[in-house]
């Protein structure tokens, strides 16, 4: 196992070195995987445990579904600081941090929590290993002669069991923070043979974990690809995502070789490209650092591709080129084909003295098939005879299905007035979306004002 950098590890460390522990961590207190094991962090970790066994929580289970469970109980759970936990956002994201703390400090066994926010990988690489062809005489079992309409016998050949395969030398995988590129990215993955890993927002900590599970489970270099929007969250993903990947793989039992590269959307593509900003939230307090840092405010992956298709496409293609070999398959396939053509010539020279001997079998084997033919052409015309007295046998004692014994469906049992019925006239239906309580369309006053006069 490697050398793992744990909280005592790190105030030790910053103790000796004089320094500050915020030196010794890439992410915040309250974040960084490697920070898991500080006392508030530790507490809410044990706080959640507690309420994975007491809620009986199964193993798949979603942490909105526990969030529920939680604030469902007849006493209210308290929180480590005494507080009663409450259907609240702050609350909340209290929980899934403790979640997070939890699998971190691996007090909650992996798969436990499924990330039903985020899609499910699509993955189009996985090693093979280095697999050589491999030949195989059929026919080793001896002749097999039966009477059939195919006058042509099998004859001993040489086969290929397995044709080379050599993997490409790395596994490569795009993230990226949302989906909307996925008509672009899925058939490029399949088309160059990389994994896409998109989402949401930032990808779980659940996705960093089984992309090291897939490097130590493939074996290859792993280089991930990361394109996020140029704002103050997709400038934190990719080290925030990093983190948790070199955390997970400090776990592993063997070194892995895995490296992150931030490739879109940089400072210098929104310049080059000139791409709109989006005015940053003002509740997002990172906007005035973000702002001072890059002199700009944000601006979306989609606006790439608005104002220049193509050109996400090709700085995705030229990144993960660094590491597929677009030429390897074809230099295989040529290895390949010349090589079944030397087991088709050493098939015909070894096969060349006993040929004559099966072509006299093959002869006397058509004599046979042709009085076999004779023999069957006789019992078919006696076939022919009884068809037409059996089939108006059988036609005769076909029974008439009764149609009074069709069961009938149970009647529906449908609201007495549903909020919208297709049956009823314009004004009809209008009283009722009238009598729906709601609080009115969000920007009701920004949206058909010219229809509205």
């Amino acid at each position: 196992m490697n050398e793992i950098f744990d909280y005592m590890a790190i105030k030790q460390f910053a103790r000796e070195m004089k320094g500050r522990v915020t030196d010794f961590i890439a992410l915040s207190n309250s974040n960084d995987p490697f920070y898991a094991g500080a006392p508030a962090r530790q507490a809410s970790a044990e706080w959640f445990m507690r309420n994975w066994v007491d809620l009986f929580c199964a193993t798949g289970s979603h942490l909105r579904r526990i969030h529920y469970k939680v604030i469902s109980q007849p006493v209210p759970i308290l929180k480590p600081d005494g507080k009663p936990y409450r259907n609240t956002d702050k609350d909340w994201k209290f929980l899934c941090a403790a979640s997070l703390n939890a699998r971190y400090l691996k007090l909650l066994p992996k798969n436990s929590l499924i990330d039903r926010r985020n899609n499910e990988p699509v993955i189009y690489s996985h090693a093979k290993g280095l697999k050589t062809p491999l030949c195989h005489v059929y026919g080793s079992g001896g002749a097999s002669l039966s009477p059939s309409f195919d006058t042509d016998i099998n004859r001993p050949s040489i086969g290929l069991w397995e044709t080379l395969h050599v993997d490409q030398p790395f596994l490569v995988e795009v993230w990226i923070e949302k989906s909307t590129m996925d008509d672009i990215l899925v058939p490029l993955a399949r088309l160059k043979g990389f994994n896409l890993i998109s989402g949401m927002g930032e990808l779980s900590e659940i996705h960093a974990d089984l992309a090291v599970g897939r490097a130590l489970e493939d074996g290859r270099p792993m280089r991930i690809i990361y394109a996020s929007d140029m704002d103050p969250s997709g400038r934190s993903m990719p080290k925030a995502m990093a983190r948790k990947i070199e955390y997970w793989a400090a776990h592993c039992d063997v070194p892995l070789d895995i490296t992150v590269e931030h490739v879109l959307l940089t400072p210098a593509q929104c310049r080059e490209y000139r791409l709109p900003e989006t005015p940053l939230k003002k509740a997002d307090k990172r906007a005035p650092k973000f702002r001072a840092m890059f002199g700009r405010d944000a601006t979306e992956l989609d606006a790439l591709e608005a104002l220049h298709p193509g050109e996400f496409k090709r700085i995705i293609t030229e990144a993960v080129e660094q590491y597929i070999d677009t030429k390897l398959a074809s230099r295989v396939n040529a290895v390949n084909y010349d090589f079944r053509l030397k087991v088709e010539a050493a098939e015909k020279e070894a096969i060349a003295p006993f040929r004559e001997q099966f072509d006299d079998i093959e002869d006397r084997y058509s004599d046979l098939i042709d009085d076999f033919k004779d023999k069957v052409s006789e019992l078919q015309d006696e076939a022919n005879e009884l068809w037409p007295q059996a089939v108006a046998a059988l036609e005769a004692a076909a029974p008439t299905f009764d149609r009074d014994s069709i069961p009938e469906p149970r009647p529906a049992t449908p609201p007495a007035a549903p909020l919208f019925d297709s049956k009823r006239p314009f004004m009809s239906q209008m009283e009722h979306y009238k009598s729906w309580s709601d609080v009115g369309e969000a920007d009701d006053e920004d949206v058909g004002t010219e229809d509205a006069e």
